[in-house]
């Protein structure tokens, strides 16, 4: 089969989960031995890939900056590149003229935002069959993030919501098939009246890992944690800053991997705190060495959630999970058997589930052994033979 990917980004560039699961489908696909197109963007140039199966052709869009650089540049400055990114038709042109050129068996879609939302329109008039991955809320709010505290506010549910909301259904359509890696982001797609005539399916999201690793005995007392993740407000780090100055004694740990916008402001911050030690962001190379030390992962988000990539990747290493108690992040955590959850945006909550994870080890060490395997995300293989079951799914 031939089929052609299309994602706003792809490795070397990332932002977050999504590119590691497209990543996977890609691999995934090859070893099956399916011939793979990927479409996607660069901030240096048009320029063609091959390697084996693979084909990535990679261009810049007309737009005011590229699309990982947004939070360099001012509010109104975002709004006109939405603007531009939506209604982006050399972007759209450009895509157009790769498929004829592929003749692909199906196009798979995934993030849009950054290349043109004109994609869906482009697909259907090429009358080819379309499967589309939703990875968060960009469809309904344009910064892809609801804090959930405030997901009853005007803010979210305004006019202007409303008016984005229904142009981003009229050029979506629907898709001959929409894969949700949680019901809970199917079920808020669903209450906006999105992919109304759509096969929809929940498929979790693959590993991105490709083995297992052994926890290393522990040569010391100290109890650590893990964050991993962007140092964006949005990401509860700095609510779990607070909740870990509570905790006292030199036996706990916090690790913080990542970057983003609120870094330096983290670090000034944290400066005087020595237990708590900021990595930065680190290869993924170096991660399976990481988790291999930590031991309980926490994942304190404060906006709506999908499927975090960092939650399966913890589990795949044996790594219990706390996290908020946001429904997708909640549908993953079997609650005292693969991790726990917390009172979302409550710091005291926080603490509670901190201290009571570092008082009760043994708990700890019996929970990451016998993580619940039927929780974690498929391997690779299992991923994309689900994938061409939908890619061939009779309409």
């Amino acid at each position: 089969m031939k089929v052609c990917i299309i994602n706003n980004i792809y490795p070397p560039y990332h932002r977050g989960g999504a590119e590691q699961v497209v990543r996977k489908t890609v691999e995934g696909l090859l070893d099956l031995n399916h011939e793979v197109f990927l479409l996607t963007t660069s901030p240096e140039g048009e320029r063609k890939e091959t390697e084996g199966k693979l084909t990535i052709y990679r261009t810049t869009p007309k737009n005011l900056f590229f699309y990982t650089q947004a939070h360099k540049h001012s509010a109104f400055a975002r709004v006109i590149w939405h603007i531009l990114d939506i209604w982006n038709v050399p972007m759209a042109r450009w895509v157009e003229k790769k498929i004829q050129e592929i003749q692909p068996d199906v196009v798979h879609t995934h993030n849009l935002m950054g290349m043109s939302f004109l994609i869906p329109r482009v697909i259907r008039k090429l009358q080819i069959k379309h499967i589309h991955t939703v990875h968060d809320v960009q469809l309904v709010e344009p910064s892809a993030m609801i804090l959930k505290e405030k997901e009853n506010s005007w803010r979210y549910n305004g006019l202007p919501t409303k008016v984005y909301a229904g142009l981003m259904k009229k050029l979506m359509g629907n898709p001959d098939v929409v894969i949700s890696p949680s019901q809970f982001l199917l079920n808020f797609y669903k209450k906006w009246e999105f992919f109304q005539n759509s096969f929809c399916q929940v498929l979790r999201n693959p590993v991105t890992f490709d083995f297992p690793l052994k926890k290393k005995e522990k040569k010391d007392d100290v109890f650590r944690f893990l964050y991993l993740g962007q140092t964006e407000y949005h990401k509860g780090i700095f609510m779990l800053l607070q909740s870990f100055q509570k905790l006292e004694g030199k036996d706990v740990e916090l690790h913080i991997v990542g970057s983003g916008s609120k870094f330096d402001e983290l670090k000034e911050l944290s400066k005087d705190m020595k237990n708590v030690i900021l990595h930065g962001y680190m290869d993924r190379e170096q991660l399976p060495t990481l988790f291999a030390d930590m031991d309980v992962a926490i994942v304190p988000s404060i906006c709506y959630e999908n499927s975090p990539t960092v939650i399966f990747e913890s589990l795949y290493f044996g790594l219990p999970v706390l996290s908020s108690d946001i429904e997708g992040i909640a549908e993953l955590i079997e609650e005292g058997v693969n991790g726990f959850t917390f009172k979302t945006g409550d710091v005291d909550s926080l603490y509670e589930k901190m201290l009571w994870c570092r008082e009760h080890r043994g708990e700890i060490e019996k929970m990451s052994k016998n993580t619940n395997q039927s929780l974690l995300g498929l391997s690779q293989k299992e991923y994309a033979e689900r994938l061409l079951a939908l890619y061939q799914k009779k309409n």
